[in-house]
């Protein structure tokens, strides 16, 4: 956190936690307004799959969006509440950030107070790519037994905790909560457990179209705090009276396969979130770049996955390498993933691809004036990011897996208790750093070297032909941040947004660019552009030249929907994508019929 930002606390618009029943009920009547809260954008009733949508040789197939599983991200860094809290950013430029929307449908917000409020900027952030929010509702060890108690003395009690959550999510506009009991309940009041659980369900349905309440595999019917890393017979009777359960890490194939078996008759199998701990502690893979072999066997069940603490990439790799290894540990996952498409009905899409921090703050290419040229961190002006992961960045030597160690009296929301694969106990997140071992992955991009917390990125030769795209912080056209594509076989376009824009008048395009590393007097930079696979190559309309070195072509379509957009480059080179706009075609050029020369088919 930055010591400005730090020293203005008192100061300075925050969101924050509730951490007793007494400070929650007090703050009820007097609750903080933030600006404009986005609501969360719809989306379309279709996915695509993960693993296809990086290959441009090949139209992408449709998936029917309610038959596959899905993925909800549980972020937990440092307790929470850091640079995020900050309503209106902070000048932490290297803080963490989540940008692989597109293959996430829920995003919990986590902490270990008793109701975790999403900060304003996550909520901004993720409902402007379509997925919902949730915050936290966790009890803890004997407090929570006390807590639960005073809950417990009366159902107008009961209904009183659950009515001031739903006035929490309504007032701030997330999507519902993660129920997390990390303490026994006595087995008299597990009846009153279940009646709150389905309350709260019952009642957020109502009042919040599209919410969820997710229970977290902790307690059972009989109020043990026994994590059973499955469904089963003993913690069934809460994911029965609620949206979903987060199943414990510490699964085995064996679990995997009898928890599907007991949702079937429900038709719920896709309302099981089977835990992937990041941090590893016993997960199957162990975690970090091995994520992927237990996202691997979790979809073999056709089973959904709940990703905890995916910050791991910054919290313990460091943010000096944040961007390189953040989409190395999700291109791992991504041919595991759906990616869903947000709509845009007669609406115009802008995006910048800015990630909502940067070095300096610009505007239409130049430093704003008011941001005196100085770092800044805001998850609310996060613009639209990219659909696709960065190609080309599988790893292509995964080390052989093998199954670490069950550790039954371990529970996946508390970083501060494991257990190595060895058996070694590991109490504190210090001690896991210690067991790392050296390690060198190989991707067509690079070599990899981990080294404890150290990661080294070292680029290759070896395929000359890779067509690519990274975030650029050096510059932008708006925002902290743009996009540079690498294009060395013209023969491929690179797809960079699955969206359903739709316009009763016809679409145009614009895309802000620099070719500072291109043959600008020989390269042309092209439009790629259809609906449901009918892609068209087309050629720009008109450029105008703006503040150097940015420039602005106009493509004119003869869509009335597009459901996919990317860029083609006719030279090899360098281009920098500083901005995309797709909107309703202009009334000078609606009746343009002379088009024909400008478009043509996409050669897969």
């Amino acid at each position: 956190m930055s010591s400005k930002a730090e020293n203005e606390t008192s100061q300075v618009l925050t969101s924050k936690p509730f951490k007793t029943l007494e400070e929650l009920y007090a703050g009820l009547s007097n609750l903080t307004p933030w600006p404009e809260i986005r609501d969360v954008r719809k989306s379309a009733d279709y996915v695509y799959s993960g693993k296809d949508i990086n290959d441009v040789t090949k139209p992408l197939v449709k998936w029917n969006r309610n038959k596959k599983p899905r993925t909800l991200v549980c972020h937990d860094m440092k307790g929470g509440y850091l640079d995020d809290r900050f309503i209106f950013g902070s000048d932490a430029h290297d803080s963490y950030v989540f940008y692989h929307w597109s293959g996430v449908d829920s995003f919990v917000y986590f902490s270990h107070y008793l109701v975790t409020i999403p900060p304003y900027g996550w909520i901004n952030a993720a409902h402007t790519h379509g997925v919902k929010v949730l915050g936290t509702v966790i009890t803890e060890w004997t407090d929570g037994e006390r807590i639960w108690k005073e809950i417990f003395r009366s159902e107008a009690e009961i209904k009183r905790f659950a009515d001031a959550l739903i006035t929490l999510a309504k007032f701030y506009k997330f999507d519902g909560w993660l129920i997390n009991v990390e303490n026994k309940i006595d087995e008299d009041d597990i009846d009153k457990l279940i009646f709150f659980v389905k309350y709260l369900t019952n009642t957020i349905h109502t009042a919040l179209e599209g919410s969820e309440v997710i229970w977290y595999d902790s307690v059972t019917v009989k109020g043990e705090l026994k994590w059973q890393n499955e469904l089963n017979d003993l913690n069934k009777c809460f994911f029965e009276v609620c949206d979903g359960i987060f199943l414990n890490y510490n699964w085995t194939d064996t679990g995997l396969a009898s928890s599907r078996n007991q949702a079937i008759a429900g038709n719920r199998v896709r309302d099981i979130y089977v835990g992937l701990d990041v941090w590893g502690r016993g997960c199957p893979g162990g975690g970090g770049f091995q994520s992927e072999y237990a996202l691997r066997k979790i979809r073999e069940h056709h089973l959904s996955v709940a990703i905890f603490a995916p910050g791991w990439t910054h919290e313990y790799l460091g943010p000096k390498t944040f961007i390189d290894t953040e989409n190395l540990f999700w291109a791992q996952l991504f041919p595991y993933l759906y990616i869903h498409v947000p709509l845009y009905d007669n609406e115009t899409f802008r995006t910048s691809l800015c990630l909502g921090v940067g070095l300096t703050n610009y505007r239409l290419g130049q430093s704003a004036k008011y941001s005196e040229d100085k770092p800044f961190f805001n998850l609310s002006v996060q613009s639209p990011q990219v659909s696709t992961p960065s190609p080309h960045l599988e790893i292509l030597n995964q080390p052989e897996i093998t199954e670490p160690k069950v550790v039954t009296e371990s529970n996946l929301l508390n970083k501060n208790e494991t257990e190595s694969a060895s058996g070694q106990v590991l109490t504190t997140e210090s001690d896991l750093k210690k067991v790392v071992e050296d390690i060198v992955y190989d991707t067509k991009r690079s070599c990899v070297k981990v080294h404890g917390q150290s990661i080294a990125f070292t680029s290759t030769t070896l395929n000359s032909e890779l067509n690519y795209f990274k975030y650029c912080r050096s510059c932008s056209f708006n925002g902290g941040g743009c996009l540079e594509i690498i294009t060395s076989n013209p023969r491929l376009f690179h797809r960079l947004f699955l969206i359903q824009v739709t316009s009763s008048h016809g679409i145009q395009v614009s895309i802000v660019y620099s070719m500072e590393n291109c043959a600008q007097d020989q390269c042309e930079l092209m439009l790629v552009a259809g609906d449901d696979g009918n892609l068209k190559l087309i050629s720009k309309y008109q450029t105008e030249e703006l503040d150097y070195p940015w420039k602005k072509n106009l493509y004119i379509t003869n869509f009335e929907r597009i459901t996919e957009i990317g860029v083609a480059a006719s030279k090899e080179g360098r281009i920098t994508l500083g901005e995309i706009v797709v909107q309703d075609k202009q009334p000078g050029y609606r009746d343009n019929q002379d088009l024909g020369t400008l478009i043509s088919d996409v050669n897969y």
